[in-house]
């Protein structure tokens, strides 16, 4: 579904990016990892190689300067020679806390990853695509569309992941570059896990909201990725897909969840 293509997947260390860069080498791309922990990078690049990726690199990223993303997608496209497809996934959830309660620290250390990372890693793959073409695909979260309790910037930070793809979409589109968002709900990551800190009453209600009745898997938000940086979506741009398991459909209530024991 990937051959011949050269992707990229930034924050691919663990979670949905490193389920993505194993699923990309499944498909037969080419697959650059890219995250802080160069040792991580090279260990999921190596993931993706005994996965059938035909060459894969490890290197490290840190998305908060784009100094640092420039290099990374300027050494990728140097050493393969071209680009056609980028996965965005870098992000953290940060303090949660009411809105009241947050610092100036708190809000710049989301945004600068989840809102900044994504625009210098956008800006950067746009230019390196060119006029080849490719296909870019952001994780955003249902958190693009509603508000989050105790979690208000990661909210205001997703929702501008959204704006940015869809106006980057309508950009670019003209120039055989598609731009798509995955909207992930509750997905089995380290980062659900910190932010439910491992409750188990806890973890089971936030299942509960979703329809189907559990959270998602990585697996499953990464299939939708490779789907859309595949021909098969070619003619998809600037659109988000819900891998929520319901969890839009209903804005976030279940009533029998609410009616469960």
């Amino acid at each position: 579904m990937l051959q011949d293509r050269v992707i990229l997947v930034v924050g691919g260390s663990t979670g949905i990016g490193r389920a993505t860069a194993i699923a990309c080498g499944q498909a037969g791309a080419t697959v650059v990892v890219g995250a802080r922990n160069r040792a991580k990078a090279e260990e999921v690049a190596g993931e993706a190689a005994r996965a059938g990726a035909p060459r894969t690199l490890g290197l490290p990223v840190d998305v908060r300067t784009s100094e640092a993303v420039d290099a990374f997608v300027s050494t990728a496209a140097d050493t393969f020679g071209r680009l056609d497809g980028a996965v965005n996934n870098a992000g953290i959830e940060g303090r949660m806390a009411p809105m009241h309660d947050l610092t100036d620290a708190d809000y710049a250390d989301i945004m600068d990853v989840n809102a900044r990372g994504i625009f210098f890693a956008m800006r950067v793959d746009i230019a390196a695509m060119g006029a080849g073409g490719g296909a870019i695909v952001n994780v955003g979260s249902v958190g693009s569309f509603t508000g989050l309790v105790g979690q208000s910037v990661y909210a205001a930070s997703k929702h501008a992941v959204w704006a940015l793809t869809r106006s980057a979409a309508v950009e670019n589109a003209g120039r055989g570059i598609r731009i798509n968002m995955i909207a992930p709900a509750g997905t089995e990551t380290p980062m659900l896990h910190r932010v439910l800190q491992g409750n188990e009453e806890a973890m089971r209600g936030a299942a509960r909201m979703h329809p189907i009745g559990r959270f998602g898997t990585p697996d499953e938000s990464a299939a939708a990725i490779v789907w859309l940086l595949s021909d098969a979506a070619s003619f998809v741009c600037g659109q988000s897909i819900g891998v929520d398991g319901g969890y839009s459909a209903t804005l976030g209530f279940n009533p029998q969840a609410a009616l469960a024991d």
